[in-house]
């Protein structure tokens, strides 16, 4: 038995790919697991979003190909956005799929504002039907927590089970605040580290620059196109907004990063359909389980789509970078190698017809500290500022997925 009601509704789909439903949407919940999501609906799919302080910002996307019925009907309206906790929708998925051995079909359905969220589930003895209320909230204000692609500092693709055996390795030893570090040099030594900073002192984790870990790295002058072998940029987070993409990385193939003047960090992850395996150890096994879990994912499904933007902590001054890059040129056993200082990460000042340039951290309108030299550093503490200059962009850079 099925139920053909919900196809009334402006909005519709049916899957029985619970399991990576489940998988997808925990990646939601390092973001506040009993808080609002946001749920876009339109003709593509359902896109989730959740805003931590205006300080960081995740969006996923489940797409249409996911289901075996896709349907949106809305004259008036290119999508549908509705609001609901995102622990609800969760539990209803994850303990429908743990509790039945059976091929089990979801159907959600939503008929526009004022009409609950429902989700039906059906398998070869019972349906259930659970309404969940919907509410609107105002749009999250994105105003700085959009990526200026047209002044990229860096761009880095990684491995991502390499990411988060990093990040979890960070984790473990109690980091506090975390650097992201990326230098190229002309020889393809390529270098992409995290820094933890903590109460133990610095810790480094640098990623192998082989191609299979570090696929792709690029240093720019600001502009998104001007590239610089043998400098270093330098990004500085708070670790416990920087952690929450640890659990999207567990299930991720490839990781994008890239990171703007205004020291705004967009962090893509895609799971290829054939990465994302879930096993469950705790329940018996038996040839009926296992023909439920061994559900394929069609074929044209692009996998779970993750965009996460975040805010830098602050903007590290000369100093700080030099003492980065002091760490990072000195090796296992205590010694340095050739030292070249490499020039800071310039942040361009406000862009009235740009809002995405809007957030200059520090508020120093393109001024920077210089720091003073070593023969002149036992008699002059004394810092100078220097006027910045810089180019003005020229091209886009490529979408990545």
């Amino acid at each position: 038995m099925r139920i053909n009601s919900e196809l009334a509704n402006k909005f519709s789909a049916s899957t029985v790919h619970l399991e990576h439903i489940t998988t997808a949407l925990s990646c939601l919940t390092p973001f506040g697991s009993k808080d609002d999501v946001l749920i876009f609906i339109d003709a593509d799919g359902l896109s989730f979003v959740r805003e931590n302080n205006h300080v960081i910002r995740i969006q996923l996307l489940l797409s249409r190909e996911l289901f075996m019925s896709y349907s949106y009907r809305n004259e008036t309206e290119d999508h549908m956005k509705l609001c609901v906790k995102i622990n609800h929708i969760l539990d209803s998925v994850s303990v429908m799929n743990r509790n039945s051995d059976d091929i089990v079909e979801c159907t959600l359905s939503y008929d526009g504002h004022g009409s609950p969220f429902v989700l039906i589930f059906e398998d070869s003895f019972i349906s259930e039907r659970v309404e969940y209320s919907t509410y609107l909230i105002k749009d999250f204000d994105t105003n700085g927590l959009e990526l200026d692609r047209e002044r990229i500092c860096f761009e880095a693709i990684i491995k991502g089970e390499a990411l988060h055996s990093a990040l979890k390795d960070l984790k473990e030893i109690g980091c506090k605040e975390c650097y992201v570090y990326a230098k190229t040099e002309a020889n393809d030594e390529n270098v992409f580290a995290l820094i933890s900073k903590s109460q133990l002192g610095f810790s480094k984790i640098k990623l192998p620059s082989n191609r299979s870990i570090l696929e792709k790295l690029q240093v720019f002058d600001g502009d998104s196109t001007t590239v610089m072998d043998g400098s270093a940029v330098i990004g500085f987070f708070d670790f416990t907004s920087f952690d929450k993409i640890r659990k999207s990385t567990k299930i991720a193939s490839k990781v994008l990063f890239r990171m703007d003047v205004h020291g705004v960090l967009s962090v893509n992850i895609l799971s290829q359909t054939d990465d994302v395996i879930i096993t469950d150890t705790t329940r018996p096994s038996n040839n009926r389980l296992s023909s439920v879990r061994q559900l394929q994912l069609p074929k044209d499904y692009p996998g779970i789509v993750i965009e996460v933007c975040m805010l830098e902590k602050e903007s590290i001054d000369e100093v700080a970078q030099t003492e980065i890059e002091l760490l990072m040129e000195t090796n296992e056993f205590g010694n340095r190698g050739n030292f070249k200082k490499s020039i800071t990460r310039k942040r361009y000042g406000t862009d009235g017809g740009n809002e995405a340039s809007n957030d200059n951290l520090l508020q120093l309108n393109g001024k920077e500290i210089k720091l003073p030299s070593e023969e002149n550093n036992n008699n002059n503490k004394k810092y100078e500022d220097e006027e910045n200059r810089y180019k003005n962009p020229t091209n886009d850079i490529p979408l990545f997925f």
